[in-house]
C-alpha cells in the first residue's frame, strides 16, 4: 500500500494535487482553520516524457526553487497571483477526496486523541492488482478540519491521525505537491516501499524580500528548514488560482513572461498566534542545536537525508506524531522533550534485540513449496530463560515476522513473501529446481531488526510444464510442416517431445514422432482435411500434460458459392443473420445494403462465426444481405441477394388526453392528439383506462382520437390515462388525466330499524348511510316522526324529531306500549335525499306479574302433567313461560324443560319412584317475572330398567353369560329371565348376574336376550346377544411313512394345502425313558426324523389343534429303518507303476456291525472309458498286471457290505489315473543303471520321470497329454521372457549412451 503522511500546522494551507501517475487518487484539498475556502484548481495537464531515472528514494520540494536532478518524478510549478488581490474569508478547512478514496474506518469520533491503534503498512514492491493505497491525513493539535465525502461533512479536531483507503492498484510513487511560499515537503520512500509527505512550517518573515527577476535556484535543504525567508498570506492565498502547472526541465526554470518574481511583502497586520511562535521557536533552537553538533549542513550542496534519519526519537515520523510528538521532536503541551538521549538508547536496545533473531529453517522442501519455521529473537528467548530483565519491555506477542525471498542467490533482491506474528508460514509457488535463498526480519510497531543470514535451498525438480502450443510454418496439399518452442524443463533436461495426431478421422490420438527436436513435417495427408495434433514433453520426471489440441487444415480448392444468408431474429434496430459452414469454408463476408443511403453494398462482418448481429440499423426499414466464403485458396462467389425488414419500434408515449365539452354528472368527453413519434409505422388502435381507485379499466379501444366515458357516478374523481398499439407494439402510458364529475342529491336512507331494545319511554333508531351521497358529502340527516291519524304525504301532520351529522339517534318522551311510524332522509350541499322507507315501532312495557305455584300430576311412573294459571301481562302480552325441574330442589339444580305460550305441559321420560320439583316464570317484550313457588310430586314404582348387552364366554357346547344389574324403580329385583331364540326360556334362581347355558351344539350361533322381573312385573329385554359356540378340536390324521433309510424316517400325515392353519405335534417314543417327546410342531404334513440307528424300529403318535383346542393324540405307529451301506472311499493311491504291472492301495471302509468288507476294482482305458472288474476281496491292496507299456489307465474302487440279507454294494470312489512306463529296446540295461537308487520312494520317483520322458521321445507313436503340453508351454514361455529381458535392457543401455 502507497502510504503519504500529511502532518499540517495551524498558520499555512496546502493543496496535495495528484498528477498523471496517480489518477486514481483525484485531488486532495487541505485548508486550516484560519484560511477561507478558494475555488479548486484546474487539472494537471499531461506529462511529458521522463528525462531522468529515480537514482534516490528521498525527495523535497520547495516553492520557487529548481527541481533536483534526482527526483523520479515530475516537478510542476505554479505561480501566484500579483499581490494586492483580496483574500477570501476565513472558515474551517476542508479535506476533499475524489472517487476511489473512502475513510478506512469512522472518523475521529472513534479514533481517540491519539489517532488509530495502528497504521497498517505494506511492502508494495510486488504488483498486486488488488492492492489498497492509503492516504494517512494527520491533523496538528489546535487544527480543525471538515471532510467532505459525497454529500456528508465530517468536522474532527486535532490531534488526530485519519488513515484515508483508495482501492486503486498503482504502485507507490512519489507525488508533485505545491504548497504556499516558505513551506517545504519531503517526499520519502522508506525501505518498505512506503511514500511518505511532510510538510514542515516556515519561518517567520522578518524582511521582505526584494523583487527579482533572476532568483537563485536552491536545492532543497535536508532538513526543510534551513531556507531563506519567504513571504506567507496569513488570510489565505489571493483569488484567482494560478493557472495549470508548466513542466520545466531539471535544472532549468522557466517562469511565465520570461521572469518569475518573488512573492509581495506582508501586510502590515501580520503576526503569529502564541502557540504557533512557540513552536517555531523550539524548531529553531532544534535545528540550531543540530547544526553545532555536526548533524546538518548549510548551503546549496547539503546532503540529502538517509531513510534512517527520518527516525524522530529513535521512531519514524509517523509513529512519532501518532505518540504526540510533533515533526521536530516537540511535545503536544508545546514544551521540549527532555529525554531524547534516553529514548534514542532504548531504540538501540530493541533493535539490538530484533536483530538477534535466527535464519529459518527449511522442512517438507517440495517442487513448487516449502514450509519454514523459526524462533523468537535469540536475546528475547535467553532474557525469558534467565528471568533477566531487559531495559525494555517486550513481549512476543508483538512482534511482527517479515519473511524475505530471492531467487537470485544472497546477494539478489529480496521480496517480503510473510507478514504476521506466527513463527512460521508455507511458500507456495516455487519454480521447480530453482535455488532459493531466504532471511528473516522481525518487526516491533515501527521499528526493525537487523535480517537474519540468509539460507540457501533448492527445490527438487519435476516433470516438465506444458509446451507451448504449436505453430503451423508451411502447408501443401499433402503434408503440413509444424514448429513449437521449448517447454520449460523444471529443473530437469528435456529428453524427447511426443508429437501425435488423430490421423485426420476425429477419433483418438496416434503417436507421430518421439525425439528432442523443435520442427517436424507430416507428409501423406489427404487434400482439405483437418488434422488434430497435441504435444508432450518428457524428462527424467515423467511426461508433461498435452497441449490444447490444435486443428491445421491441408490446402485445397476455392469454396463453391454459399446459401444466402437466413434471418434469425428481427429486432427494432438488427437483424441477426445465420448461415452455414462447409468444410471448405474458413472465414466469411457478410455485406449489407441500405437501399435509402444509395451507397451499395458494404462489408458488415468479416470473421468465421456463422452467425452476425448487424446493429444500430433503422427501424421498419428494407436491407439487402449477401454472402461470401473465404479459405485459404480464394474466395467463392457471392450468394444470392436476400431483403429482410428490421421490426418497427413501438409508438412514443401518447400526450396526456383532455375533457372535451362540459363533464357531467354520469359522463364526460376526452379528446387526444396523435403521438409524435409512431414507431416507424401507423397507429392502430387506442387503449383509453380509467379508474376512481380501485384498478383501472378499459373504456374505449379504437382508432378514433376521441371518446364518451359514460355510466359514471357523480361527483367521483377519476383517473384516465392512454397508450396506443401499433405493428410496433404498445406504447407506454400517457400522463394521467384526473376529471370530478358533477355532484347531485344523496341517495334514499336504507335499513332503518331500532337500535337495540325499545324501552318503555324511548327508543333508539339507526339508519345506514346512502348507497351514495351524490358527489358531496353528507351535511345532515332529519328523522320526522308520523302522525298515526293522517297519511305521511301530509307534511304539517309530521314533527322533526332529529337533525343532526350521526346515523342514529334517540326518541325521547314516548308512551310504553305505543306504537310509532318514522322516517329518515339525508342532506347534502345540493339538497336533500328522497324520504326513506316507514319504520313503525312500538315502545317497551313492563316485565309480567309473578305466576301461582303450578299443579303437579303423576299419571304414570314415567309420566307427570303440570299446569299453572296466566299471570298480569303489564301491558305486554306474554310471550313466552319457562318451566323448571329439578330433583333437589337446590337453585343450582334446576333445569329448564319448557318454553312456550302454553300454560301446561307435558313432562315424559321420569325416572320411577322418585320426586320432582317444577317452578315457572312468565316473560314478555318488557322483561321476566320472578320465578313461582316450587311444587312436590313423587312418580310411582315400576318394572325395572332396560339391561344392557350382557357379555359371554363360550365353549362348544356351553356359553356362560354376564350382565350388570339394572335400576329396580322402586321394587326389588326377584329373578332373571333369558330367552334362547324364540322358544327357550330359562329363569334364573334370585337376582344373581351370571348364568350358564349348557348342552349347546357346537360351532352354533344363538341369539339371548335377558330381562329382569321386579313385584311390579317384567322390565324391557336387554339387546339381542348373538353367541356362538366353538367347534370341536380336530381330529388326529392318518401318520404313513413315505420314504425309509438307514439313518432316516420320512413322515406324512397329509395332502395339498393347510388352509385352515392347523397345528399338528409329532412325538416319538424315547428309547430309553420310553416316554414319548415331541420331535415336530407345526403347520406341515411332512417331516423328516434324521440321526436314527439302521435296522431300529420306532414309534410315533401325533395330535392336531386349531383355534378350537387341541385333539387327542392318535394310536401309536411303528416305523422301521433299513439297513446301511458301506462309505463311499477316497481315489485309490498309485504305489509303483512298471511296465506291465502298478500296484494299488486304498483306505479301508470303517466296519458296519459285525458284517465283513469286500473290496471291488474296476479299471478302464484312459480312452475307453469301459470299466471292468479286475479284483474283489477283503484286502486293501491290489497289484495290476498284464498292462500295456505306455498306455494310461483308470481306476475305481467300490466297498461291499455282506450282510445276512444279501450283498449292499457302496458308492464307488473317485477314479485315480497313472501312466504305465514305456518300452525302450535301444536303452541298455547299462544305461537305465542310473535311475536305480537304493531308496525305493527315489527309485520309484525316477521310474516315474524315466517314463514321462520315454513317452515325449515316443511321442510319434501316442501323443503327448495335456499335462506334457502344459509343462513345454510354461518352460517354453519361461525362456522367451527371459531373452526379452535381456534384450530390451541392452537397447535402454545403448539408448542411455547415446543420450
Amino acid at each position: 500500500m502507497a502510504d503519504v503522511q500529511i502532518s499540517c500546522n495551524t498558520n499555512f494551507r496546502a493543496f496535495l494535487t495528484l498528477a498523471e501517475e496517480a489518477p486514481h487518487l483525484r485531488m486532495v484539498k487541505v485548508l486550516d482553520d484560519e484560511a477561507a475556502a478558494m475555488a479548486e484548481p484546474p487539472a494537471p495537464v499531461p506529462a511529458p516524457a521522463r528525462h531522468h531515472k529515480a537514482n534516490t528514494r528521498h525527495h523535497h520540494h520547495h516553492l520557487h526553487h529548481t527541481p533536483l536532478q534526482h527526483f523520479h518524478h515530475f516537478h510542476h510549478h505554479w505561480t501566484y497571483p500579483e499581490s494586492g488581490a483580496s483574500c477570501p474569508a476565513a472558515g474551517p478547512a476542508t479535506f476533499h477526496f475524489g472517487p476511489g478514496f473512502e475513510p478506512q474506518q469512522p472518523l475521529p469520533s472513534r479514533f481517540g486523541p491519539s489517532g488509530p491503534s495502528q497504521t497498517p503498512l505494506q511492502n508494495t514492491t510486488t504488483a498486486n492488482p488488488n492492492a489498497e493505497h492509503i492516504v494517512h491525513f494527520h491533523v496538528n493539535p489546535g487544527v480543525t478540519v471538515s471532510f467532505q465525502i459525497g454529500d456528508n461533512i465530517e468536522l474532527i479536531r486535532g490531534p488526530v491521525t485519519v488513515p484515508m483507503v483508495s482501492t486503486n492498484s498503482s504502485p507507490p510513487i512519489a507525488m508533485p505537491v505545491q504548497v504556499p511560499p516558505g513551506h517545504v515537503v519531503q517526499q520519502i520512500v522508506d525501505e518498505s516501499g512506503t511514500l511518505r509527505h511532510v510538510i514542515l512550517s516556515p519561518q517567520p518573515p522578518l524582511v521582505p524580500m526584494p523583487h527579482s527577476h533572476n532568483p537563485p535556484h536552491y536545492a532543497g535543504p535536508g532538513n526543510g528548514n534551513n531556507q531563506p525567508p519567504q513571504t506567507f498570506y496569513p488570510q489565505g492565498l489571493p483569488p484567482g488560482y494560478p493557472p495549470p502547472p508548466h513542466y520545466h526541465p531539471p535544472g532549468h526554470l522557466i517562469p511565465p513572461g520570461g521572469h518569475v518574481g518573488h512573492s509581495p511583502p506582508p501586510a502590515h497586520g501580520f503576526h503569529k498566534d502564541e502557540r504557533t511562535q512557540r513552536q517555531y521557536n523550539k524548531l529553531k533552537r532544534k535545528l540550531e542545536q543540530k547544526r553545532t553538533d555536526g548533524g546538518l549542513t548549510s548551503g546549496p550542496n547539503t546532503p540529502l537525508l538517509s531513510p534512517r534519519k527520518e527516525l524522530v526519537n529513535g521512531l519514524r515520523r509517523g509513529a512519532a506524531k501518532e505518540r504526540g510528538m510533533n515533526s521536530v521532536g516537540t511535545s503536544e503541551d508545546g514544551e521540549e522533550s527532555s529525554s531524547v538521549q534516553d529514548d534514542e538508547d532504548e531504540v538501540n536496545v530493541i533493535t539490538d534485540i530484533l536483530s538477534s533473531v535466527q535464519s529459518p529453517q527449511v522442512s517438507e522442501l517440495s517442487s513448487r513449496s516449502a514450509l519454514l519455521h523459526w524462533t523468537v529473537p535469540t536475546r528475547l528467548s535467553t532474557a525469558a530463560s534467565n528471568g533477566s530483565q531487559d531495559p525494555v519491555d517486550i513481549s512476543e506477542s508483538d512482534l511482527r515476522y517479515d519473511v524475505l525471498l530471492s531467487d537470485k542467490g544472497k546477494e539478489g533482491k529480496y521480496k517480503s513473501i510473510y507478514s504476521g506474528a506466527s513463527l512460521s508460514c508455507r511458500i507456495q509457488d516455487l519454480k521447480p529446481g530453482q535455488e532459493y535463498s531466504v532471511c528473516l526480519q522481525v518487526h516491533l510497531d515501527e521499528l526493525q531488526g537487523s535480517a537474519s543470514d540468509p539460507i540457501t535451498f533448492t527445490t527438487p525438480p519435476c516433470e516438465p510444464d506444458t509446451p507451448p502450443p504449436l505453430k503451423l510454418i508451411s502447408r501443401t496439399k499433402t503434408s503440413l510442416q509444424l514448429r513449437w518452442n521449448a517447454a520449460t524443463d523444471n529443473g530437469s533436461h528435456i529428453l524427447q517431445y511426443i508429437l501425435e495426431y488423430d490421423e485426420g478421422k476425429g477419433g483418438g490420438f496416434v503417436e507421430l514422432s518421439k525425439y528432442r527436436g523443435k520442427q517436424f513435417s507430416v507428409t501423406k495427408l489427404q487434400p482439405s482435411t483437418v488434422y488434430r495434433f497435441r504435444l508432450a514433453a518428457v524428462n527424467d520426471c515423467g511426461k508433461s500434460a498435452y497441449t490444447d489440441v490444435m486443428p491445421f487444415t491441408t490446402s485445397g480448392s476455392p469454396p463453391a458459392q454459399p446459401s444466402a444468408p437466413l434471418l434469425k431474429e428481427a429486432t427494432i434496430d438488427s437483424l441477426r443473420l445465420v448461415w452455414n459452414r462447409r468444410p471448405t469454408d474458413d472465414e466469411f463476408t457478410l455485406q449489407i445494403d441500405n437501399m435509402q443511403s444509395g451507397y451499395g453494398f458494404m462489408n458488415a462482418y468479416v470473421g468465421k462465426d456463422t452467425e452476425y448481429l448487424c446493429e444500430k440499423l433503422t427501424r421498419y426499414t428494407d436491407y439487402k444481405f449477401r454472402l461470401r466464403a473465404h479459405n485459404e485458396e480464394s474466395p467463392s462467389t457471392w450468394s444470392e441477394e436476400v431483403c429482410y425488414r428490421t421490426l418497427p419500434d413501438r409508438p412514443g408515449q401518447p400526450a396526456r388526453p383532455t375533457v372535451k365539452g362540459r363533464i357531467h354528472a354520469h359522463s364526460f368527453k376526452l379528446r387526444w392528439e396523435v403521438p409524435h413519434d409512431q414507431g416507424g409505422s401507423d397507429i392502430t388502435t387506442y387503449i383509453l383506462e380509467i379508474s376512481s381507485g380501485s384498478g383501472y379499466e378499459t373504456v374505449y379501444t379504437g382508432p378514433e382520437t376521441e371518446a364518451v366515458c359514460d355510466k359514471l357516478a357523480p361527483g367521483t374523481t377519476y383517473q384516465l390515462r392512454l397508450s396506443c398499439i401499433s405493428a410496433g407494439g404498445r406504447s407506454n402510458y400517457s400522463d394521467l388525466c384526473t376529471v370530478t364529475t358533477e355532484p347531485v342529491c344523496p341517495s334514499k336512507c336504507t335499513n332503518l330499524r331500532a337500535a337495540g331494545k325499545p324501552r318503555a319511554t324511548s327508543l333508539s333508531l339507526k339508519w345506514s348511510e346512502p348507497d351514495h351521497n351524490g358527489g358531496a358529502p353528507v351535511t345532515e340527516y332529519e328523522v320526522d316522526l308520523l302522525d298515526p291519524d293522517q297519511p305521511s304525504t301530509n307534511v304539517s301532520a309530521r314533527a322533526t324529531v332529529y337533525k343532526g351529522r350521526e346515523a342514529e339517534c334517540t326518541v325521547a318522551n314516548l308512551q310504553p306500549g305505543t306504537e310509532y311510524s318514522f322516517i329518515v332522509r339525508a342532506v347534502n350541499r345540493v339538497g336533500a335525499a328522497p324520504w326513506s322507507e316507514v319504520l313503525t315501532i312500538s315502545s317497551g312495557a313492563a316485565a309480567p306479574d309473578i305466576p301461582a305455584p303450578p299443579l303437579t300430576i303423576a299419571k304414570s311412573p314415567f309420566h307427570v302433567s303440570v299446569e299453572w294459571q296466566e299471570p298480569a301481562s303489564n301491558g305486554a302480552p306474554v310471550t313466552e313461560y319457562k318451566l323448571e325441574m329439578s330433583t333437589t330442589d337446590q337453585e343450582d339444580q334446576y333445569a329448564a324443560v319448557y318454553q312456550g305460550l302454553a300454560t301446561s305441559y307435558e313432562v315424559k321420560g321420569l325416572v320411577p319412584f322418585t320426586t320432582y320439583f317444577f317452578r315457572v316464570q312468565a316473560c314478555n317484550p318488557a322483561g321476566s317475572s320472578l320465578m313461582s313457588q316450587v311444587s312436590a310430586t313423587m312418580t310411582p314404582a315400576s318394572t325395572p330398567t332396560v339391561m344392557t348387552l350382557p357379555r359371554y364366554e363360550a365353549t362348544p357346547s356351553s356359553i356362560a353369560l354376564f350382565w350388570n344389574e339394572p335400576a329396580a324403580n322402586g321394587a326389588e329385583i326377584l329373578h332373571y329371565t333369558i330367552e334362547l331364540g324364540d322358544k327357550v326360556v330359562i329363569t334364573t334362581a334370585g337376582p344373581v348376574t351370571e348364568h350358564t347355558v349348557e348342552n349347546l351344539r357346537p360351532e352354533t350361533t344363538y341369539k339371548i336376550k335377558v330381562k329382569a322381573v321386579n313385584s311390579i312385573g317384567a322390565g324391557a329385554c336387554s339387546p339381542v346377544l348373538k353367541a356362538c359356540t366353538l367347534p370341536l378340536p380336530p381330529a388326529a390324521p392318518k401318520l404313513d411313512c413315505i420314504g425309509a433309510g438307514h439313518n432316516y424316517l420320512k413322515l406324512k400325515w397329509g395332502d395339498g394345502k393347510n388352509a385352515d392353519f392347523t397345528q399338528y405335534c409329532v412325538e416319538m417314543e424315547h428309547s430309553r425313558t420310553r416316554e414319548f417327546q415331541c420331535i415336530y410342531q407345526g403347520t406341515n404334513f411332512t417331516y423328516k426324523v434324521n440321526k436314527l440307528q439302521e435296522l431300529s424300529t420306532y414309534k410315533f403318535r401325533i395330535n392336531a389343534s386349531s383355534d378350537a383346542g387341541q385333539g387327542e393324540f392318535s394310536d401309536v405307529y411303528e416305523f422301521k429303518t433299513c439297513i446301511a451301506p458301506p462309505a463311499g472311499l477316497k481315489a485309490p493311491k498309485v504305489i509303483e507303476v512298471t511296465q506291465r504291472t502298478c500296484s494299488l492301495e486304498w483306505t479301508p471302509c470303517k466296519m458296519l456291525g459285525c458284517d465283513p468288507i469286500e473290496y471291488c476294482v474296476q479299471m478302464s482305458r484312459l480312452r475307453d472309458q469301459d470299466f471292468k472288474q479286475v479284483y474283489r476281496g477283503p484286502e486293501f491292496k491290489y497289484t495290476l498286471v498284464d498292462l500295456e507299456p505306455g498306455s494310461e489307465y483308470n481306476v475305481r474302487v467300490c466297498p461291499i457290505r455282506l450282510a445276512s440279507s444279501g450283498e449292499l454294494p457302496g458308492a464307488y470312489s473317485p477314479p485315480a489315473s497313472f501312466l504305465t512306463c514305456a518300452s525302450d529296446p535301444v536303452l541298455s540295461t547299462k544305461q537305465a543303471a542310473p535311475l536305480v537308487t537304493s531308496s525305493p520312494a527315489r527309485g520309484r520317483k525316477n521310474q516315474r520321470l524315466f517314463s514321462w520322458l520315454m513317452g515325449i521321445q515316443h511321442s510319434d507313436k501316442k501323443p503327448m497329454s495335456d499335462q506334457q503340453w502344459a509343462i513345454v508351454i510354461i518352460l517354453g514361455f519361461i525362456v522367451f521372457a527371459f531373452l526379452a529381458a535381456v534384450f530390451v535392457e541392452q537397447l535402454f543401455i545403448n539408448w542411455r549412451k547415446s543420450v
